[in-house]
C-alpha cells in the first residue's frame, strides 16, 4: 500500500475498515509526517524573513531534514503494515519465523520513535530561533511528536512482550527509555520557550 498516494479521506476509510491494517503504527507514522510538515512550514516562514537572516542556513537545513523525515515516515507506515501481516502469517509457521517477525514488528515503531526524537530536537531550535508568529504551530508539532512517540511506544512494547530473545528485548527497552527521556525533554523545553508567547493574551 502506497500510503502517501492515498487521499486523507481514502486513508481514513482504509483505517476504519474491518481489517487489522493499516492500524495504530501506520497511523502514528502518518501523523508524524504531518508534524514534520508543520516544522518544515515554520522553517520556511522563518528563512528570508527580515530579522532572521543569520539563521537562514539553519532553517534551510531543517526544511531539508523534515522533507527527508516525511519520506521515511511514509515508508515506515508501509513497513508497519507489512510487519504486522508477517506476524499474523508466522503464527501458522515455525516458532523461529514468529520470533523473527516479532522482532521486526518491534523494530519498525522504534525507527519511527528515532525520527520523533530528531523532530523534537529540531522543534527546540524552531521554538528558540524560529518565526515567533508561528509559535503555535511549533507547539502543535511538538504535541503531535509526543503523541506519536506514545503511539509507537505501545506498538513496540506489545511486540517485545512476546520476544524470547532477552538480549534483544533488553536493548530495545533500554533504548526506548532513553528515547522517551529525550522526547519528553524536548516537549518540556518547547513549551517553556513558547507558552508565554502563545498564551500571553490571557
Amino acid at each position: 500500500m502506497e500510503i502517501e498516494r492515498l487521499s486523507l479521506e481514502e486513508f481514513c476509510k482504509r483505517v476504519a475498515e474491518r481489517k487489522p491494517t493499516p492500524g495504530g503504527g501506520a497511523v502514528g507514522s502518518v501523523v508524524g509526517a504531518l508534524a514534520c510538515a508543520l516544522a518544515e512550514m515554520v522553517a520556511n516562514f522563518t528563512r528570508k524573513k527580515k530579522g532572521y537572516e543569520d539563521i537562514e542556513p539553519e532553517m534551510e537545513r531543517i526544511m531539508e531534514a523534515m522533507e527527508g523525515a516525511r519520506e521515511k515516515l511514509f515508508s515506515l507506515a508501509k513497513k508497519d503494515i507489512e510487519a504486522f501481516e508477517r506476524v499474523m502469517k508466522s503464527y501458522k509457521e515455525s516458532k523461529e519465523e514468529l520470533q523473527d517477525a516479532l522482532k521486526e514488528a518491534a523494530s519498525v515503531p522504534m525507527d519511527v520513535i528515532r525520527i520523533m526524537r530528531d523532530l523534537g530536537h529540531e522543534l527546540e531550535k524552531l521554538a528558540e530561533f524560529g518565526n515567533k508568529n508561528l509559535a503555535s504551530d511549533v507547539l502543535n508539532a511538538m504535541d503531535l511528536c509526543r503523541a506519536v512517540f506514545l503511539v509507537e511506544k505501545v506498538n513496540a512494547l506489545v511486540n517485545l512482550k512476546s520476544v524470547e530473545d532477552e538480549e534483544f528485548k533488553n536493548e530495545m527497552l533500554k533504548e526506548l527509555d532513553e528515547q522517551e527521556k529525550q522526547v519528553e525533554g524536548s516537549y518540556k523545553r518547547v513549551r517553556e520557550f513558547l507558552e508565554g508567547i502563545v498564551w500571553s493574551s490571557r
